[in-house]
């Protein structure tokens, strides 16, 4: 994890000026630079951390560095807006609904949210300015991909708006989780949550930490849209979850970087030992297996052979937020089953 990242996030006189006043921040600080070490030191470093406990009511305003500029938010967000699904599983988990005051539509849908059923009575937003403002939030927090002249519209009318950068990997997951705790006043939070996915992914990590090479399993993550296949190599999500369960992501070692099409014939080379498919059964994905075992040239792929498919739930490999740790759950049950064939996961814990 980058350490300039925490320096453009949150502006330097603020945070000199609240490490000064209260121990809790230095938090953010320490966990910050330590993440740069090996996966394995996530949990080590973020234990040694201790939860702030000082009343951070005071410490406003406050500035942050962030994707659209250096962003001065004057008071603690009571009335908050988040405007695609990686922010809203995120938001969710760091502040009360009673403060969530809209959602993006896709979060209401549970094949690609996490967190569906509990924003069904929040108020469904779209990127039409005037619909926003309407809602009256004090901050509206979106990704990278907002549009521009959306975010100026919503400027000029005194909307606060702050754009964060969704991340594929768990490092920079935990620093989005520490940016928009210190962005919601809920530093405290922050630090619990992190804690509670770092020890969870280090759980998987103490099993796959000391697997061979020849001990693990050949894995193609696939999807097909529009008769094209697509697979997911480095610099994925699908890929970065493939890893961190033990596997080895064969479309990574065949030179694939990101999600990118291949063909039967691309799959057959690739020789996947377990083939996942993260793509709805109802969408489309049923009948990609269907065809898979179906057709003759396919026989030769070592996971059709050996009746290796599998479907894996969309929302925990397509949503760019911590909840891609249940991917790396169920897959690495399927890996590595005699550690973890009974071993059952559940959710994350949410704000009291």
């Amino acid at each position: 994890m980058d350490t300039k990242n925490l320096t453009r996030s949150i502006s330097k006189p603020y945070l000199i000026t609240i490490i000064s006043a209260i121990v809790g921040s230095l938090v953010l600080i320490v966990i910050m630079n330590n993440l740069n070490k090996t996966d394995t030191t996530i949990s080590e470093t973020l234990n040694q951390q201790e939860s702030p406990v000082t009343n951070l009511e005071e410490n406003w305003p406050r500035e942050v560095s962030v994707f659209n500029g250096t962003i001065s938010i004057l008071k603690k967000p009571q009335r908050i807006l988040t405007a695609s699904v990686g922010h809203d599983e995120l938001t969710i988990s760091l502040v009360g609904l009673d403060r969530l005051v809209g959602v993006a539509g896709i979060t209401k849908d549970p094949t690609y949210s996490n967190v569906a059923s509990l924003v069904k009575n929040i108020p469904e937003i779209d990127r039409d300015p005037e619909n926003i403002v309407a809602l009256n939030p004090d901050i509206v927090v979106t990704s990278q991909y907002f549009p521009e002249e959306s975010i100026e519209r919503l400027s000029d009318l005194k909307i606060t708006v702050v754009q964060t950068e969704l991340a594929a990997n768990i490092k920079e997951q935990i620093e989005n989780i520490l940016l928009l705790g210190y962005i919601y006043g809920e530093e405290e939070r922050a630090n619990i949550l992190s804690l509670e996915i770092s020890n969870r992914y280090e759980y998987i990590h103490s099993i796959t930490k000391g697997k061979s090479q020849e001990e693990k399993k050949k894995v193609a993550s696939i999807t097909r849209y529009s008769d094209q296949i697509w697979t997911a190599g480095s610099n994925s999500t699908e890929g970065m979850i493939i890893d961190a369960a033990g596997g080895i992501n064969v479309a990574s070692t065949s030179g694939i970087i990101g999600n990118a099409t291949t063909s039967i014939e691309g799959l057959i080379v690739m020789a996947p030992e377990i083939i996942i498919i993260t793509q709805p059964k109802e969408f489309g994905g049923a009948e990609l297996r269907n065809d898979l075992i179906t057709n003759e040239v396919t026989q030769k792929i070592p996971a059709v052979m050996e009746n290796q498919i599998y479907f894996m739930e969309t929302r925990h490999f397509t949503t760019l937020s911590f909840w891609n740790i249940r991917g790396i759950e169920e897959l690495a049950k399927i890996l590595w089953p005699t550690h973890l064939e009974k071993q059952t996961f559940g959710g994350f814990s949410l704000p009291k």
